[in-house]
């Protein structure tokens, strides 16, 4: 197995989009977390005030952190499909065949019911 890592950061002036959930609790306050980034999470009396202080921890908390995209080669599988050596085994088996046909010709009938 081959794991590649290398560093990406990202600049200042470059924006990232983000998916912010807002959801009301029983005590009617608004709950706003980031998608993307587990345990970031505020709580408001409206939503505009909690978009806005999601906001302010996420600039805080994004200049402290590096995004590492991560590349991972898995190993290709050799092992042949459990059931390939079956397949054709009553191939010109006569008996098989007048089986199979018996079977078919059940099913056409009660299909057309």
């Amino acid at each position: 197995m081959v794991i590649n890592f290398f560093s990406v950061r990202l600049p200042q002036s470059e924006n990232i989009k983000l998916h912010i959930l807002v959801e009301r609790n029983a005590e009617g306050n608004v709950i706003a977390s980031v998608l993307e980034f587990p345990n970031t999470q505020v709580e408001a009396s409206t939503q505009e005030q909690a978009v806005e202080e999601l906001k302010k921890l996420l600039s805080t908390r994004l200049e402290k952190i590096e995004i590492i995209p991560v590349e991972i080669q898995l190993p290709q599988s050799e092992a042949e499909n459990p059931w390939m050596k079956f397949a054709g085994v009553f191939k010109d088996d006569v008996d098989f065949a007048e089986i199979a046909d018996n079977l078919r010709a059940e099913r056409n009938i009660i299909d057309e019911d």
